[in-house]
């Protein structure tokens, strides 16, 4: 199993491609390397590749190649988010993809590095401009960097799954099969994955793992463990377990975890409950990854990703997108000091033993009714794993 963490750099965050640093990002790398991970994955902002409709930044790649480099030279592979998308909470759009409408957005929307307030995004799935853009960037950063060796693979649009939720869902379908067409076309050897969240598989009109496999990608399952099951209830390793059984069962096959994020209380201090979201202290956050990565490993999946490298330092908490505030700014696998959690104990440590029953799905029966036979699969799930 393929061990990964979302990176953006400590002191830069997603000015990253801005304002390369490249003795932060070698250190960085250097660290996340010596920690045992085996792969990165990092957003490559849209606005920064392709900052109009019809021309690339000659800059923005030599910086990619250059990060790629020192990757590279860490024996680390990356998987590049194409076209993001959705990351930390926010939708990352370039100006010349957004429309003047007296409407808020749909999402939590960032432009210029600047929250919009009013205005709709051109869509990516179904508006000419955006897909014919979608074809320059294909043309121009796919086909050039194929052959490198550090490059493992794409993430097209992340945030795949919740932009997907608030369209037709014959046009994702569509957008699926036109894109890994273009994908394989421009790089045959670079695998494309596509995360998909829990709550889509409760519905007959979400896009499920299968038809992602059918379109020639690879399904990953996105999942947040700080409020994990429909009860909320923190660090259930039981509901990962459950969740990736079900998806794999409607994959076909296993599926790589995701995991969205685990904030964490600051050192020293007690777990709590804040605005609806939980922040386990150091030592219980440790525990419950040690968990997840033995469940993962235990159900086959090809890769887990980790939430994110740092925490964001509190002078970066006035910009856009940590200036709401948000769990997301202490999800981090070292603190903003860039002193490590105990979390990371549990990537030394031997793993726990932990066993929970794999689940039998009829997925002909699941399909004629997900809201009905997903919830009569956890009960069934709960008492075969004791309760």
């Amino acid at each position: 199993m393929i061990l990964g963490i979302g990176y953006l750099p400590t002191r830069t965050g997603p000015a990253l491609w801005q304002k390369f640093d490249r003795a932060e990002i070698a250190d960085d790398l250097a660290h996340i390397a010596a920690l045992g991970f085996q792969a990165v994955r990092v957003p490559l902002f849209w606005a920064d590749f392709q900052p109009a409709v019809d021309r690339i930044d000659a800059r923005a790649f030599d910086r990619f190649e250059r990060f790629l480099t020192l990757a590279q030279e860490e024996g680390l592979q990356v998987t590049g988010g194409l076209w993001t998308g959705i990351w930390d909470g926010a939708l990352w759009w370039p100006d010349w993809g957004v429309t003047p409408a007296p409407l808020p957005p749909h999402w939590p929307l960032l432009v210029n590095n600047t929250w919009v307030r009013w205005g709709r995004i051109r869509h990516p799935f179904t508006d000419e401009r955006m897909l014919g853009a979608r074809q320059l960037l294909v043309d121009e950063l796919v086909a050039h960097f194929r052959s490198h060796p550090a490059l493992s693979g794409w993430e097209p649009l992340p945030g795949f799954g919740r932009l997907a939720a608030a369209t037709e869902r014959q046009a994702i379908v569509d957008w699926l099969g036109s894109t890994n067409e273009v994908l394989q076309a421009a790089a045959a050897e670079c695998p494309c994955t596509y995360l998909l969240a829990i709550d889509a598989l409760e519905t007959a009109s979400g896009i499920w793992p299968d038809e992602v496999v059918a379109a020639g990608g690879e399904p990953s399952l996105s999942i947040a463990t700080f409020a994990s099951d429909r009860r909320r209830l923190p660090l259930n390793s039981r509901w990962i377990a459950f969740a990736l059984d079900l998806t794999r069962a409607l994959a076909g096959r296993p599926v790589s975890l995701h995991l969205a994020g685990l904030p964490t209380a600051a050192a020293g201090e007690r777990s709590e409950a804040r605005d609806g979201v939980y922040y386990a202290n150091e030592e219980e956050a440790a525990a419950h990854l040690a968990e997840v990565i033995a469940i993962a490993r235990q159900r086959g999946c090809p890769a887990l990703w980790l939430w994110r490298w740092a925490d964001i330092p509190e002078e970066r908490w006035n910009q856009p997108p940590y200036d709401r505030p948000n769990w997301r700014r202490h999800t981090g696998l070292l603190r903003a000091d860039g002193s490590e959690k105990k979390l990371v104990e549990a990537l030394q440590q031997p793993l726990p033993e932990v066993r929970y029953p794999e689940l039998s799905v009829d997925t002909e029966a699941y399909r004629a009714d997900p809201p009905a036979r997903f919830q009569e699969l956890w009960y069934e799930f709960q008492e075969m794993a004791g309760g």
